[in-house]
């Protein structure tokens, strides 16, 4: 989702620049007019841009930690309820052992 809204605001800040570059070559003004339209065109979209960066970065940033998080509590559920089946595991073996010493001493006890 980052991803897709990264490039869409690349694309469009690349042709607002093409576009306004575009338009100011074509209007009829003076040499250093233009230069001077293009170097601000180019400033205010160097701008953009890295405010766009900033805020991808800011946004990437912050699903990482929630990501972290979330990994964090699964991981944390997953050793609580695999601590409670070991337990459970060693419950039911040792009653099966108990079951198994009285049956082998009722056998010991009939020979």
């Amino acid at each position: 989702m980052c991803n897709n809204a990264g490039k869409t605001v690349v694309s469009f800040l690349v042709g607002a620049m093409l576009g306004a570059g575009m338009g100011i070559l074509f209007a009829p003004d003076e040499g250093t007019k233009t230069r001077k339209k293009i170097k601000k065109s180019f400033d205010d979209t160097s701008d953009n841009i890295k405010h766009s960066v900033e805020d991808l970065s800011k946004s990437l940033k912050a699903k990482v930690k929630e990501l972290k998080g979330s990994l964090e509590e699964n991981i944390e559920t997953l050793f609580s309820h695999s601590s409670y089946k070991a337990d459970e595991a060693i419950e039911v073996l040792e009653k099966k052992l108990e079951q198994l010493k009285k049956e082998a001493a009722k056998l010991q006890s009939q020979k």
